[in-house]
């Protein structure tokens, strides 16, 4: 018999003229946590780069990555969007994908470094990326209990002891939320560990290969995915982080057998 593991409902506190609902609320604490941790970690691998020119950095990330997160979900559901274009911009009702977040915040962060930062620090773009990519995995754990309370993200019918009651069904389902969490938590632990011995380039490979090889093993099992034909395209992406990933990581490797 499944653990009576339910959501106690998406709104956090009720004021009558507004409402403050949970998945908005852990999305500003997964950012404020990645944001504050990122500081530790820059300070760890180059103690003399500015913080305050990295809070920028960090700052336009956050927010590309909010637009790119949001954005990804409303293409891969264009139909629907175009007859209801205003909930395009309601995202605390759900509906963000972290794949489209990392693509987000990587192109807004870069075009941030070319026109703000380049001149003044040559160089660091990698640095500041990695810095970033880091703490991320401990935000993405802490934003999928938005999707715990939304009722949402969830996977197959189960008879696991931790099963997930969805009440719009009225049945234990998978929670893969959990399970995503779980993953993210690890691949965080597992990055703090070790990435005084990797490079720039290598501990943004290392986050994206370990974090979309999760998130391949995971989808399979999930019941709201979005697809792309016939395929699902977080399986799609997460095959494609996993490939790029992996080149970045091993890049000093690549080079040496190149060079021989």
């Amino acid at each position: 018999m499944a653990l009576p593991l339910s959501s106690p409902g998406p709104v956090a506190l009720d004021l009558g003229f507004t409402q403050i609902r949970w998945y908005g609320l852990m999305t500003a604490i997964a950012c404020l946590t990645a944001f504050y941790l990122a500081e530790k970690v820059l300070k760890e691998r180059d103690e003399n780069f500015s913080y305050e020119e990295f809070s920028n950095f960090a700052l336009v990330g956050i927010i590309t990555g909010l637009i790119g997160a949001r954005a990804w979900f409303v293409i891969l559901n264009f139909s629907y969007f175009w007859e209801n274009p205003l909930e395009s911009f309601q995202i605390w009702l759900g509906g963000q994908s972290i794949q489209g977040a990392i693509v987000g915040a990587a192109l807004g962060t870069w075009l941030y470094y070319k026109a703000f930062q380049e001149k003044k620090y040559p160089g660091t773009y990698s640095l500041q990326l990695a810095s970033i990519a880091l703490v991320t995995p401990i935000g993405q754990a802490i934003g999928r209990w938005g999707n715990f309370f939304n009722e949402e993200a969830f996977g197959s019918v189960t008879t696991m002891p931790w099963g997930l009651y969805i009440s719009h069904t009225g049945q234990y389902h998978h929670p893969t939320f959990l399970y995503e969490m779980i993953w993210n938590l690890l691949v965080f632990f597992f990055l703090r560990k070790f990435h005084l011995k990797l490079s720039n380039i290598q501990c943004v490979g290392a986050y994206i290969s370990l974090y979309s090889l999760g998130r391949f093993l995971i989808e399979p099992i999930r019941t709201d995915s979005l697809y792309i034909g016939p395929i699902k395209a977080a399986t799609l992406i997460a095959i494609l982080g996993i490939i790029s990933g992996l080149g970045l990581a091993l890049q000093p490797c690549l080079k040496k057998i190149k060079s021989v």
